[in-house]
């Protein structure tokens, strides 16, 4: 039986694995309601999340607490897993459209269709009290509605989101980036609470509902983000001022980009575009600086200046 996928994320398998050298997790979920945790060794499925009773559209986890996993489905239920023990720890009834963990894995952070930040606190003794995940009203219990914080970032009143934010990572130094659905995008410092940097992709349509969200990426040090549109252009941007530092697009495409990814050397740029499409742009320096340096690793650059 086929499934329709929405969501994935990678998980660390090294503090529970019986492998010699390790192993990978990803957790991948959609229209089935259940969240499955794959073992790349193993290549099968190791696990199997239940409790959601909507489609599962957003997953986040930190590499701080391997086993820590955070879910939200459509009808805004977001969800903390103990993964190893195929537990859920606590749940949250929300009105978020997307979410992500912080990288101490104290809190997550969610976006919701009105452009709002909002913060939970996920609670040390709550690991120690799984939730039955039969029962949506014990865990509205087991959460407690005062440990929802709502973000009151500063910032310009053009900088701010005002449609549904489908998209957010926590990027190094205490930072989070967040896009919403017309191509607004924002950097924000959240020790100031306060943003950093703000610019808006082009070419994004706000209607189309949570199949045509189209996911950011970024680069490990959180320098750069990638981020595409709905007629297939892929741009990247500087984080610190939201300088565009390139455009590309595929040729004879012209599909909303789902979700893209750069490599931490910026050398290569990933995105998925439409339904079924995977295109890897690559970017090199002129000719005359690559035929001085025919053997050397540095003829690639980071971005090209439009």
């Amino acid at each position: 039986m086929q499934m329709e996928l929405h969501t994935c994320t990678w998980l660390s398998g090294q503090h529970d694995t019986p492998h010699p050298h390790g192993d990978a997790l990803l957790a991948v979920a959609g229209a089935d309601h259940n969240i499955s945790v794959i073992s790349i060794v193993e290549a099968r499925v190791i696990g199997l999340l239940k409790g959601h009773t909507k489609d599962v559209v957003d997953l986040s986890a930190c590499s701080s607490k391997p086993g820590l996993l955070v879910s939200l489905s459509k009808d805004g239920n977001a969800r903390v897993w103990d993964v190893s023990q195929e537990l859920c720890i606590s749940c949250y009834n929300t009105d978020a459209s997307c979410l992500a963990v912080s990288p101490d894995g104290a809190f997550f952070v969610t976006g919701s269709k009105k452009g709002a930040l909002h913060s939970y606190q996920i609670a040390a003794h709550q690991q120690q009290q799984p939730v039955p995940s039969s029962s949506d009203k014990k865990c509205q219990t087991a959460s407690g509605s005062s440990e929802r914080e709502q973000l009151n970032m500063e910032c310009s009143s053009s900088g701010r989101h005002t449609e549904t934010i489908d998209c957010m990572q926590f990027l190094c130094q205490n930072r989070l980036a967040t896009k919403s659905a017309d191509g607004r995008m924002c950097v924000w410092d959240m020790a100031g609470r306060q943003q950093l940097s703000a610019w808006k992709v082009p070419s994004n349509n706000v209607g189309g509902g949570w199949a045509s969200r189209c996911r950011f990426g970024c680069t490990p040090d959180g320098a750069y983000i990638c981020v595409g549109n709905t007629t297939g252009d892929v741009y990247v941007y500087d984080t610190a001022d939201g300088k565009r530092m390139t455009h590309v697009a595929p040729i004879k495409v012209s599909a909303p980009v789902r979700a893209c990814a750069l490599s931490p050397d910026c050398r290569h740029l990933l995105a998925v575009i439409g339904n079924g499409f995977i295109f890897r742009f690559e970017y090199r320096k002129p000719d005359a600086e690559v035929s001085n340096k025919e053997n050397s690793d540095t003829n690639m650059i980071a971005s090209d200046d439009e």
